[in-house]
């Protein structure tokens, strides 16, 4: 029985805030060297980031990997100016 396979320079599991990060940032390090490389990222569940809550995060690390994130529309609507617990 013959299985289909793919080839991939990195894998990595998981597509949550780390999985995807590592992966955009390995894309943006390559592309900066001039290389080409391919990235796969697996996950268990149905959709990007669907165990996420999605309720509050900082974005430090999302301006850091994408300095012009809000200029290209991310769907991020609302602020936090205050936390409580």
């Amino acid at each position: 029985m013959e299985r289909e396979y793919m080839e991939f320079d990195v894998v990595i599991v998981g597509a949550g805030p780390s999985g995807l990060s590592a992966a955009c940032r390995l894309k943006q390090q390559a592309a900066d060297a001039g290389q080409e490389i391919s990235v796969c990222v697996v996950e268990r569940l149905r959709g990007r980031c669907a165990h996420s809550s999605g309720a509050v995060f900082e974005p430090r690390a999302l301006t850091e990997l994408f300095p012009d994130w809000q200029a290209l529309g991310a769907p991020l609507n609302t602020p936090v100016t205050r936390d409580d617990i």
